[in-house]
């Protein structure tokens, strides 16, 4: 790509190494606290946040001026399962929120290792269900999109997947951001160099391996890429955004050719040299801002 020194920062930012004396889990919770480098955008200032308690799990609305009534949304952050929060992901959901007119509902789900597989992906279901009966004015809908950056895209196939094949009301779309969706990275065929230093190849099944000890990693309940083609027919319409620099584009693609050849509706948007979960750095990269107007044009949409 041209000089681009903004992009540049960025991706240095991410490389940095972690501080002295760090775990390996703390400095992954403190990088993803970080990662939007103190990311704003125009949906913070005008969104007002309504904290929840669905049960015993914490979550937040952010709530646009003129809110829809009809639709709304279910945000799960990104973070490997293990790392993210309301705080970290405040300001990309508030651009959602602003960008489509829909109050977003963020969940702080259950991270691992303290509460391991299935807690975050029962979290999640909560939040979906809570969406579809008790909006922020107390109103309920049938039109809940789910979507996810990086693991919170993994929990948002796995979210769908479950109420397909358990009856229960599917999301009405689904929008995928750099999703990781499964521990085995698949070989790259791609000619274009990896840039991006988030996700390295060589950690990703143990990254699952802490969220799902002692389970087998190719479940399709963690291994989402393996979800059945029975149950990939019964997805809603899906956005998936994902970087040609980073390591995990080539699951993007496998994952919209299972949607495809099951029959249903995927538009698979690759954008090239951007870092992993591009759209979380709102108001510092152009790109993010328009990744998020490409999404919230499919998320407006009165989709079947």
């Amino acid at each position: 790509m041209a000089d681009r020194p903004d992009l540049d920062r960025i991706f240095a930012h991410l490389a940095s190494p972690p501080a002295a004396g760090d775990s390996p889990l703390a400095a992954m919770r403190a990088m993803v606290e970080d990662y939007g480098m103190g990311a704003s955008g125009e949906g913070l200032a005008a969104c007002r946040r309504l904290p929840i308690m669905i049960g015993s799990l914490e979550a937040e609305w952010l709530v646009p001026p003129g809110a829809s009534t009809s639709q709304r949304i279910v945000h799960l952050h990104g973070g490997g399962w293990s790392a993210g929060s309301i705080s970290s992901h405040r300001a990309f959901a508030a651009e959602i929120a602003y960008r489509t007119g829909q109050a977003v509902l963020l969940p702080a789900y259950r991270l691992a290792p303290e509460h391991p597989f299935p807690a975050g992906l029962d979290d999640a279901m909560a939040a979906l269900a809570h969406a579809q009966v008790m909006g922020p004015e107390g109103q309920g809908t049938a039109r809940v999109a789910v979507s996810g950056d990086s693991a919170g895209g993994n929990l948002a196939v796995a979210v769908a997947a479950r109420c397909i094949e358990e009856g229960l009301q599917v999301p009405h779309a689904l929008w995928l951001v750099s999703p990781f969706l499964a521990p085995d990275l698949p070989a790259d065929r791609f000619a274009a160099p990896l840039r991006d230093p988030v996700v390295d190849p060589s950690s990703t099944a143990g990254v699952a391996q802490m969220y799902a000890p002692g389970m087998d990693l190719l479940d399709p309940r963690i291994s989402v890429l393996r979800t059945t083609a029975k149950t990939l027919a019964g997805f809603p319409p899906v956005l998936l955004q994902a970087s040609g620099a980073e390591a995990l584009r080539e699951q993007a693609v496998r994952f919209a050719d299972a949607v495809w050849q099951a029959g249903a509706w995927l538009k698979l948007s690759l954008w090239p040299g951007m870092p992993h979960a591009w759209p979380v750095f709102v108001g510092i990269l152009p790109e993010a801002e328009q990744a998020i107007i490409e999404a919230s044009e499919f998320l407006k949409q009165p989709q079947p």
